[in-house]
């Protein structure tokens, strides 16, 4: 009998706690039902918002992937780190879809791809296509899912764009659709102090005890300057049963009775401002508590389009003053849940004095420029999300700390007094290599990280290490694979031979595998070859080329 609980539970759990898409009929499901998400549109990750929505596969490989609908493949790529393998597909309404992490494509667009790759000779292609190249119907095969490029573990990443901006919509509100019973949870606030120009003062956050529904807080003394106003922002779970999982929240409102609304909403992102995430919400926080509060006050030059009214969210608050705040919660399918805050400055506020300056600070608005020796920093306007304190020694080759989160890379250079082997040199960032340029003597690098940085010469060739599975006998099914390691300036591009001929392979940066198909059955004289080359261009070659093992 506990055998048999047990197994029902055990059956029955992913059923009552899953979340499970369905769709209109202009479209199809992109796999199969049961269609179950693991992650939604919005939800915060390092340095981006989740630009569309996880469908999970089980921990399987190689399940079917269809087309939603009409249409033509407009673009294929195939990439050893984000996407993947990734298939867009323009549709005739204006919307583009789009499948990520693909293990392999569908017979006839992977001849395609194979073909094309060939007559490269480029294992990884990003192709734009016209629209009477690869035509789709809805439903069609056209992929197969996997783990292929960043993926943490076999899923399908679904996105749907609008096809002539590019953003990225939330589905959930273009005609696919979950179960939704649950409402969102608040399970923090804070509160901070934000100086004229719309910036956070330094130090002055509070956090609010919450009660049920109505929430008091009492501002210390000193918190507010004359000058200074107030910003909200909240952590909040978005569940779809009272006991099943959350996801991201996709709606948060607030208001007073006098001074107007500010909001967000997450229905549609563009990729040009997705490190903005990072001023949305209180990343410092997050990086200490690892809890993600998303504030409901912006600066003026936060460029993100999720924010449906004017202003920047921060509201006045005098001396001796208090206000009422409504907060509305609200999920992608309407579920809402609404608190109350009261907020009282018992205390005059103090003298006005000036948080930033230019002279102690980074100012987002300003752009930079430093010069030592043979180094140059270069930092744009709109670099820095916040003012930043300023900590700069190019001589001891360090600005900043890897903490300090970018809106645009630092553009470093470096002078080379000889010219000789000038490829192989990197300008490096906490010791890891940028992507570097040479040109007209100097060398130059783009970074999204601070800290120390330098120069390293790469002469040291990949390594390349056959596995198990690579045998040149008559049992061999022809899939080899080779452990690929690169010391410093990392894998560029790598090709597979046999007899001479190209053979189509891929690199799975996760695992540090290259992996190849060779034509089977294996006969004497067989040699297989594998080149990988760094970015600084040091090759390394392996061939196998060994008699035929007998039978056993």
């Amino acid at each position: 009998m506990h055998k048999l609980i047990l197994y029902l539970a055990l059956f029955f759990t992913p059923l009552a706690f899953g979340q499970f898409l369905n769709c209109d009929t202009s479209w199809t499901l992109p796999m199969s039902p049961p269609v179950e998400l693991s992650a939604g549109f919005g939800d915060l990750r390092p340095n981006h918002f989740h630009m569309g929505i996880d469908i999970r596969t089980g921990g399987r490989e190689n399940l079917p992937i269809y087309a939603i609908q009409d249409g033509y493949v407009s673009r294929l790529k195939v990439s050893a780190v984000g996407y993947g393998w990734v298939l867009y597909v323009a549709h005739p309404n204006g919307y583009t879809s789009v499948y990520a992490h693909c293990n392999k494509y569908a017979p006839s667009i992977q001849d395609f791809y194979l073909d094309t790759s060939e007559a490269m000779q480029q294992n990884e292609v990003d192709l734009i296509l016209p629209a009477n190249k690869i035509v789709v119907k809805k439903g069609e095969l056209i992929a197969y899912s996997g783990n292929t490029g960043g993926s943490s573990g076999p899923h399908l990443h679904f996105e749907l764009r609008d096809t002539k901006s590019e953003h990225a919509l939330n589905p959930l509100l273009h005609g696919f659709k979950v179960s939704d019973t649950g409402q969102p949870v608040l399970g923090g606030i804070r509160i901070y102090a934000i100086d004229p120009n719309g910036y956070e003062v330094p130090t002055k956050s509070y956090v609010v005890t919450l009660s049920q529904l109505q929430h008091n807080a009492i501002l210390p003394v000193g918190f507010l300057k004359e000058g200074d106003r107030i910003g909200l922002a909240l952590q909040v779970d978005d569940y779809f049963t009272k006991a099943g999982r959350t996801l991201g929240l996709f709606s948060a409102e607030v208001w007073t009775e006098n001074s107007g609304h500010f909001a967000f909403e997450l229905d549609e992102i563009d990729f040009d401002d997705a490190r903005y995430i990072n001023t949305h919400h209180d990343h410092a926080y997050a990086q200490l508590s690892k809890r993600k509060f998303q504030k409901l006050f912006k600066t003026r030059y936060n460029p993100l389009t999720i924010y449906p009214y004017e202003g920047t969210g921060t509201f006045d608050m005098n001396a001796q003053d208090s206000l009422q705040f409504a907060i509305m919660l609200r999920d992608v399918n309407g579920n809402e849940s609404q608190h109350q805050l009261w907020v009282k400055n018992p205390h005059p506020k103090t003298a006005a004095k000036i948080s930033y300056t230019s002279v102690t600070h980074w100012l987002p608005t300003e752009a930079y420029f430093y010069e030592s020796g043979p180094w140059q920093l270069r930092i744009d306007s709109f670099t820095f999300f916040e003012p930043e304190r300023k900590s700069l020694d190019l001589a001891a080759k360090r600005i900043a700390s890897s903490q300090v989160q970018l809106a645009k890379p630092v553009a470093l250079s470096y002078q080379l007094k000889d010219s000789i082997n000038a490829h192989r040199y990197f300008i490096t960032m906490n010791g890891t290599a940028l992507p570097t340029t040479f040109q007209e003597g100097k060398l130059t690098a783009y970074t999204k990280t601070l800290g120390a940085f330098g120069l390293k010469i790469d002469e040291i060739a990949p390594t390349i290490q056959n596995q198990s599975n690579n045998k040149l006998d008559t049992l061999n099914n022809g899939a080899w694979s080779w452990l690929v390691k690169d010391d410093f300036s990392g894998v560029a591009s790598y090709t597979c031979w046999q007899n001479g001929k190209w053979v189509p392979a891929y690199y799975d940066a996760k695992n540090k595998l290259v992996k190849a198909q060779f034509q089977v059955p294996f006969v004497a004289g067989t040699i297989l070859e594998i080149r990988v080359k760094d970015a600084a261009g040091n090759v390394r070659v392996l061939q196998s080329s060994t008699p035929l093992a007998p039978f056993k």
